[in-house]
């Protein structure tokens, strides 16, 4: 979907969107989505800005940072972004950032709604996902999933960047 610029004069447009798994491609991600995305918001104008509100619905499954398990994870999240025309610092020689200038977007001549979606997902997606706070993980030598059955490798291996530290004392 499209908010075209010329169409967000009007006051407090409201809009509803709904995405379906495949039409959102998350490319450079494990990220695959569960349920279809539902965004509704408002589009409002003020004073040379096109300002975007909503909410955000959906759940997205992504491997666990241990176990590669994948794991289901409800998306929920209200967003507001500002945008400005580019055209209107174009012509600009020199133009000073002001603190709230730093989250604005700037846009030529329409806003593609599933950029900004995809974002948010991303955005909202936890740095380090666990499928359970205890999870082992993976052996690392011999790939076994230690969640579900114990391997015999030895663990003592050591990164040899390392080994000096056996040899401090204190």
């Amino acid at each position: 979907m499209r908010i075209e610029l010329e169409n967000a004069k009007e006051p407090g447009r409201r809009f509803s969107q709904n995405f379906e798994a495949g039409e959102l491609a998350f490319e450079e991600s494990d990220l695959r989505l569960v349920e279809p995305v539902n965004v509704a918001g408002q589009i409002r104008r003020k004073s040379g800005e096109v300002e975007i509100g909503g909410e955000l619905h959906t759940k997205v499954a992504l491997p666990c940072a241990r176990c590669l398990k994948e794991v289901e994870l409800p998306i929920d999240v209200k967003f507001a972004e500002r945008f400005v025309a580019s055209v209107s610092w174009r012509n600009d020689e020199h133009h000073e950032l002001s603190k709230d200038d730093l989250d604005l977007g700037l846009v030529d001549e329409a806003i593609e709604l599933n950029d900004l979606v995809k974002e948010e997902i991303l955005l909202a997606l936890p740095g380090h996902l666990l499928c359970n706070e205890s999870c082992k993980g993976i052996c690392a030598i011999c790939g076994i999933d230690r969640n579900s059955s114990d391997c015999k490798c030895e663990s003592r291996q050591v990164d040899a960047r390392w080994e000096k530290l056996k040899d401090l004392r204190f």
